[in-house]
């Protein structure tokens, strides 16, 4: 634990010396008939192209170490593939697109595969992701106000970009149960993914119906964002759709306009996105505990708002 808690404060510690490099470069940022110049150049000249892992981290009054420990693992496959895989601490889409504008510019190269790493709130009843501190879910994701960050960052995307919502429940389109208090709630994740295709109109979009966990080799290529939490609370009846859709993966992309399932997704070591050749939920041991799981549903075990 003290090996982790000493990596994580030096993980931190980049962080925050990296972050008042790109304020300083930011502050001398082009205007706008400059950057539309630049971003057209970029595309004669673009020698090839980038990944991007956008990390958030939760407003918390407790230490999130979980989410230390993957901006942590992130961090350091980045560090072995400086020039392919850059990991960007974000405070905000304002904050993550201009970052990412800046090493686009700065390396001349488009965006291959984007990540943006958040947490996913159930207890909303609706999916969403989050950039620092702007939330996007189906009720603002058509609003030009709160995408146009989003925006900037889809100019540099193209048909080889693949974009990865990595919250849990970003891409459910299942009903929230109806408990003793509210009605079923639709969670719209499949909205949420249309209006990111929307965005980024030539890329692929990937959203996870269920959770996204952060378990060791999730960038390996393996099942590292499938599976399910511990906690006794997630075996609250509310969450039967959810465990029903473990390792469920969607696609969609406006030029086919097809909303797609897929095997469930692992990023490499370089940051691509990529699909399992197999579903995790078609294993045995994922079979025979969700058997297990579904015998045990008790109600009143979570309690939301």
């Amino acid at each position: 634990m003290k090996k982790i808690l000493f990596l994580i404060v030096i993980s931190v510690g980049s962080t925050a010396t990296k972050s008042q490099v790109f304020v300083n470069s930011i502050s001398a940022m082009p205007s706008k008939d400059e950057a539309a110049v630049k971003l057209e150049d970029l595309y004669h000249a673009n020698t090839g192209r980038i990944n991007f892992f956008i990390f958030t981290r939760e407003r918390k009054k407790k230490i999130d170490l979980l989410a230390f420990y993957t901006l942590l693992r992130a961090r350091v496959k980045s560090t072995f593939h400086p020039k392919k895989f850059y990991v960007v601490n974000a405070r905000s889409a304002r904050d993550a697109s201009a970052k990412v504008e800046h090493i686009l510019i700065k390396n001349k190269k488009l965006i291959e595969n984007i990540w943006f790493d958040s947490h996913g709130h159930y207890g909303n009843r609706y999916s969403s992701f989050r950039i620092g501190t702007d939330q996007f879910s189906f009720k603002n994701i058509q609003d030009s106000n709160a995408i146009q960050d989003l925006q900037k960052i889809a100019k540099y995307c193209d048909h080889d970009t693949r974009v990865g919502i990595g919250s849990c429940y970003a891409g459910a389109d299942f009903y929230f149960p109806a408990t003793d208090s509210t009605p079923a709630t639709r969670m719209n994740g499949d909205s949420l993914m249309i209006g990111m295709g929307n965005i980024f109109a030539k890329s692929s979009i990937y959203a996870s119906e269920s959770w996204v966990m952060a378990k060791p080799g999730i960038f390996k290529n393996r099942f590292g964002f499938a599976g399910y939490p511990l906690n006794k609370k997630f075996k609250d009846s509310v969450y039967a759709p959810v465990w029903e859709r473990i390792g469920k993966w969607k696609q969609y992309s406006l030029l086919t306009g097809e909303m797609l399932s897929v095997p469930t997704i692992a990023l490499d070591n370089r940051g691509n996105i990529n699909c399992n050749k197999a579903y995790y939920n078609a294993s045995k041991k994922a079979k025979n505990k969700m058997v297990r799981v579904s015998k045990q549903f008790r109600s009143g075990i979570a309690h939301f708002n």
